[in-house]
């Protein structure tokens, strides 16, 4: 089939996608969240960020991926960018494949391929629906997450069901390591196993109730970062797996400051005891060891440094 991808950046459905038996004629990459509110950038800002992409970005752009693999590209602002609908009905798709976009889909582009568009959503549908389900099933410690391939509708996260499942991610593990195993592996077999039943014509349509039976995961404002943990309430444990699957991204705790300013924080291990003196979110020092008071213990801090994330800190604050 002729397949367009939506994403954000080379996420994880992009080179097994293009590994398939699928021909893939374009793709499209979103643009982040308030990409049109950004603040400009002072000039001495844009030439840091410009050396910084070159000499450690680390990896390839979604739009070299494009060029290299010979694959049509295109940049979207957001659903009313000018050009985007014509763009795609000149590639005439089968299927549109979203992952990881940051806006909802016009019914005037999701109606575009023959065979429909299709979104995989890291969470078991109804459970989670909105951009942000990793935070809010950490929060919720869930041990059982899950993955839905869904024919993508007017709503958030509400079209008919193709495929889903779930599987268990242990507690404490991080980020990448949860989203490779529920994107990466149960995510991307569910988009091929998809793709497979829709060229057969054989795709099941399972509707969704009009309930969810969890708020919905939306994005934290930036003060909502430090109330986000229940210090007083929530056992070690659970500030512990919060803090540790979201180290790369939440600002629960006062990151390193001094010189260490744009690192942040490696969680390390806990230690379940009482220290009646410790104020819990309050990060203390013990025998050369740095670490955050919980209730009924304490989770233990460490510096991963890393010369890119020096550059970025001065970058910000210049």
């Amino acid at each position: 089939m002729r397949i367009i991808v939506i994403t954000q950046g080379v996420s994880r459905i992009v080179p097994p996608l293009l590994n398939s038996k699928h021909e893939i004629v374009g793709i499209i990459e979103s643009a982040p969240r308030n990409y049109n509110k950004k603040i400009k950038i002072f000039r001495i800002k844009r030439v840091f960020r410009w050396l910084f992409s070159i000499f450690f970005s680390g990896g390839c752009t979604l739009k070299m991926v494009c060029k290299y693999s010979s694959i049509p590209y295109r940049f979207m602002k957001s659903c009313d960018d000018e050009g985007v609908e014509a763009w795609l009905r000149e590639k005439h798709p089968d299927v549109i494949v979203v992952f990881s976009m940051s806006q909802l889909l016009k019914k005037s582009i999701f109606n575009i391929p023959k065979l429909g568009t299709i979104n995989l959503h890291p969470s078991f549908l109804p459970e989670y629906r909105g951009p942000n389900p990793d935070l809010w099933q950490y929060i919720n410690m869930e041990e059982y997450p899950g993955a839905t391939v869904h024919y993508v509708d007017e709503g958030e996260d509400t079209g008919d069901i193709i495929f889903q499942d779930r599987v268990n991610i242990p507690i404490g593990t991080k980020s990448p390591e949860r989203l490779d195993q529920l994107v990466g592996k149960l995510g991307v077999s569910l988009i091929l196993k998809a793709l497979n039943a829709i060229e057969l014509g054989h795709a099941p349509r399972v509707k969704q109730p009009m309930e969810s039976p969890t708020s919905r995961a939306r994005n934290l404002h930036l003060d909502e970062h430090k109330t986000v943990i229940d210090w007083e309430n929530w056992p070690v444990e659970r500030v512990w797996h919060v803090l540790r699957g979201t180290e790369l991204w939440l600002n629960a705790i006062p990151q390193p400051s001094g010189v260490f300013r744009g690192q942040r924080w490696t969680i390390d291990n806990y230690d379940a005891c009482s220290r009646d003196t410790d104020i819990p979110g309050k990060i203390y020092r013990i025998h050369r060891r740095k670490y955050v008071a919980a209730a009924g213990g304490r989770i233990f801090l460490s510096i991963d440094f890393r010369i890119k994330r020096m550059i970025l800190g001065f970058v910000k604050h210049a």
